[in-house]
């Protein structure tokens, strides 16, 4: 599952005919992973770059695309140090997403490096006249210590960023075996994430109605949060069976009669059939329990006999990770101090590092 958030539907205006320079910045282990399976489909993304703190996350990527945030010494990061090691390096990630006119940063928020940049790395795209669109990976429920990190990085996203994305470990799992590694689980959710997205983000292809950029920022910029659900089924009745899921998948983090507007993409083979199409379309406002719901949809061919409808829908005011940062949830919209701190690693306070 996703979540989406914005404020500005005048970002709008940046695109023009359905195409813009479009770049992707994978930020820590997870956002790389995903960026760069999401590289390899053809979808609606011009440039492609990584940064981390841990060269070996870059193992999967051209070289010439990353952006390694070295620490002279060997101490556990937190996120203010990241930002604060990351400071010699923003001429570069500038570089990266120089000339775009729309910027995805992708991050596993909880982690140190995810964290601390992706609300950075959002308000530079920002600052450059780009439209900036954050794509939040939360962590599994049982990642009970790193929820903090991830609710404070989450709620500064979505301040720096335009829209944010958030996509549920927890839902887009579902199931795995006993004997499944914890790497298999999160290759697993990150191989879900990353089939979800492309069938929002495809080109067009011979038969195909795609989503398109401006449909899908059109439901991502728009106040409150926006969900996404996600679910297949190659049962016989597999349209009506995926957005049944899909709705349920949408309700574990928002009561769906909150939508006002949705965005429904089904992404198989040719056996979707327009009935199938028409089905989806039109029962998608009665199975959110909002007959008047506005409805755009895209068909994608490219995928297998298995339907899968990705259902994107806005107008939520709260969601469950409102718990992850209980700071927050007591102050509601009071701020103390909500400026991002930096640090170094001890011993290095004076270091020179600003670009």
């Amino acid at each position: 599952m996703f979540m989406l958030g914005a404020t500005n539907p005048g970002a709008l205006e940046l695109i023009v005919n359905n195409r813009a320079d479009v770049t992707a910045i994978g930020v820590g282990s997870a956002g790389i992973k995903i960026v760069s399976l999401l590289s390899r489909k053809t979808v609606l993304v011009d440039r492609f770059a990584y940064v981390s703190c841990d060269d070996g996350d870059f193992s999967t990527v051209e070289p010439r695309d990353t952006i390694h945030i070295e620490s002279p010494v060997d101490q556990k990061l937190t996120p203010a140090i990241v930002r604060g090691l990351a400071l010699r390096f923003h001429s570069r990630i500038r570089e990266a997403m120089s000339g775009s006119r729309v910027v995805f940063v992708v991050a596993g928020l909880g982690g140190a490096t995810g964290s601390g940049l992706a609300p950075v790395v959002a308000s530079m795209a920002q600052e450059r006249g780009a439209t900036a669109v954050g794509i939040a990976v939360m962590p599994f429920d049982f990642e009970k210590k790193t929820k903090f990190y991830a609710g404070v990085s989450l709620r500064r996203l979505r301040a720096a960023a335009r829209g944010v994305v958030v996509i549920d470990n927890e839902t887009l799992l579902r199931s795995s075996s006993e004997d499944t590694t914890l790497a298999d689980v999160y290759d697993t959710a990150n191989k879900a994430a990353v089939k979800a997205l492309g069938s929002l983000l495809s080109r067009a292809a011979e038969g195909s109605r795609p989503v398109g950029l401006n449909k899908f920022l059109g439901a991502v910029l728009r106040d409150g949060y926006s969900l996404l659900g996600v679910s297949s089924s190659g049962s016989e009745d597999k349209a009506e069976d995926a957005l049944a899921g899909a709705v349920v998948s949408l309700g574990k983090l928002g009561d769906p009669k909150d939508a006002t507007n949705a965005l429904v993409s089904m992404n198989g083979d040719s056996t979707i059939t327009a009935p199938d199409v028409g089905l989806v379309v039109d029962r998608v406002g009665s199975a959110t329990g909002n007959p008047g719901l506005d409805v755009e949809y895209g068909v994608d061919y490219s995928g297998t006999a298995q339907l899968q409808v990705s259902l994107l829908a806005s107008g939520f005011g709260s969601t469950k990770y409102d718990d992850y940062d209980p700071i927050a949830k007591v102050l509601g919209d009071r701020v103390l101090d909500d400026e991002m701190d930096c640090a170094l690693p001890e011993g290095l306070d004076a270091l020179q590092c600003c670009d």
